[in-house]
């Protein structure tokens, strides 16, 4: 028997001025992540991007890039976009999970994080506009 392999979609929402990156917060499991999730059978990547983002945070999000692919106990392909810098977000359940502004210096030190996930976003990282 093959092992079976879970694909996700993942972003890194970056802040117009490039200082930020939002991250999840997951209260009861105590961990941080990125915004998306699952990719639905029959779904293609792009569709379940948005489905996620608009079920866990109430948002749409345009200029989505897709970036790469990376391992995290499942393939994950990562997203990438730029937003502006008072982007707010609307969860739906903020004992479950919700979104967090981090800057480089606090993602750098954000615990528990996967590093794959941290290794994405400072690969990503923009260069700022200012």
């Amino acid at each position: 028997m093959h092992a079976r392999h879970y694909v996700s979609v993942k972003v890194a929402l970056y802040s117009a001025d490039a200082q930020r990156v939002m991250v999840m917060y997951y209260p009861k499991r105590k961990v941080y992540g990125l915004p998306g999730g699952h990719i639905d059978r029959g779904e293609d990547p792009d569709t379940a991007l948005a489905r996620e983002l608009m079920e866990e945070l109430r948002i749409s999000v345009d200029g989505v890039q897709r970036r790469d692919f990376f391992y995290a106990n499942r393939i994950i392909l990562g997203y990438t976009a730029i937003v502006a810098n008072d982007f707010e977000t609307s969860p739906t359940d903020v004992k479950k999970e919700y979104a967090v502004w981090c800057t480089k210096e606090e993602m750098a030190e954000l615990r528990p994080f996967t590093e794959q996930y941290r290794d994405f976003i400072f690969a990503h990282w923009p260069t700022s506009r200012n």
